[in-house]
């Protein structure tokens, strides 16, 4: 078990490692592959289809995990939402439950960090490369450990960024008044709930596995994605006018219950650790270079895409920070 992790490429990836593996010692004397040390199957779940790019990276992410640990621990993948919502899975990791979960800023705000809704906040970061540098400093540090300690949460890597999400609709929506009064469809999520209310929309919470329907039948108008996850979950063929907002640079990855962090070897944990943030980093590089081609995948089956006026869909959200405090200026400074 000695193999370098096949996916971690840089000194950014290599300091989150070093976060998330903080507080692991002392807990477990057995190391991987040593006799005694029982097999552990865990349950991962996450909402997009396994032919998206991160189901795809999961695979090789679940099979360096089983071949580095020699069987010791198996990650049995299910796709699609079958086990449960993003909320579902996020709270059933909370309850202490053997399971990573696919979960974002706004799904752990939601069990009770509330100073982790800042980072799904809109306009947060303005690249790629400012996330990842938060990601690597001691304020992320200091919020991994305090989701640890208060919510029972372990946070393995939130680095599995998909671009800027935008807004797919019927209809074009370059400038914030042009929400006014439409039904967008959320998850039941504070942040989402919040920034798509100060835009004048009506935020209707909707279940990810069902708002393909809710588009075609018109129980909503519009919804919000990136464009590779949007893509693979179909939503461009009933909402085909995509406005790009990048309204936000989600902070997404995997997260497991404290209880069963704690249950194994710190030679388990520094491996499970090493490949989802190097999976991470794996899958931010194959959503970026595919932008390109699914957009023009997109165009060719009818989707037209519309510049927004960004400056003034910032404006109208800068709301959002005003009950955060300094925290924003630190996490703005912790990026640079």
């Amino acid at each position: 078990m000695n193999r370098t992790p096949r996916l971690i490429r840089n000194a950014a990836a290599l300091a989150v490692v070093g976060i998330v593996l903080a507080g692991c010692s002392g807990t477990a004397d057995t190391g991987g592959g040593e006799p005694g040390v029982e097999p552990l199957t865990i349950k991962l779940s996450y909402v997009n289809p396994p032919s998206s790019i991160d189901g795809q990276v999961l695979d090789e992410v679940a099979e360096a995990i089983e071949e580095r640990t020699n069987g010791e621990v198996t990650i049995e993948i299910y796709p699609s939402g079958q086990i449960g919502t993003t909320g579902d899975t996020a709270q059933q990791a909370a309850n202490g439950e053997d399971i990573i979960a696919y979960m974002d800023a706004g799904i752990i705000s939601q069990l009770g960090a509330t100073d982790f809704g800042i980072l799904g906040g809109p306009f947060l970061f303005a690249t790629p490369e400012e996330a990842n540098t938060f990601l690597a400093s001691d304020v992320f540090e200091e919020m991994v450990e305090g989701v640890a300690t208060d919510q029972g949460i372990r946070i393995l890597a939130f680095n599995w960024l998909d671009g800027p999400r935008h807004i797919w609709a019927k209809k074009p929506v370059p400038e914030p008044a042009d929400l006014e009064g439409l039904k967008f469809r959320t998850p039941p999520v504070d942040v989402w709930t919040t920034t798509f209310s100060l835009l004048g929309a009506v935020p209707t919470e909707i279940a990810n596995t069902e708002t393909y329907s809710a588009l075609e039948q018109g129980v909503v108008d519009a919804a919000e994605g990136p464009i590779n996850g949007t893509f693979s979950l179909g939503w461009h063929e009933v909402a085909n006018v995509a406005t790009l907002t990048s309204h936000f640079r989600t902070l997404i990855g995997f997260g497991t219950s404290e209880a069963l962090w704690q249950k194994l070897t710190d030679e388990q944990r520094k491996i499970i650790s090493e490949e989802f943030i190097a999976g991470g980093e794996l899958a931010q590089e194959r959503y970026a270079a595919a932008i390109d081609e699914t957009m023009a995948t997109m165009e060719e089956g009818g989707v037209t895409f519309v510049e927004a006026d960004i400056e003034a869909y910032q404006k109208a959200t800068e709301p959002f920070y005003d009950s955060y405090g300094d925290l924003l200026e630190r996490i703005r400074g912790a990026a640079k």
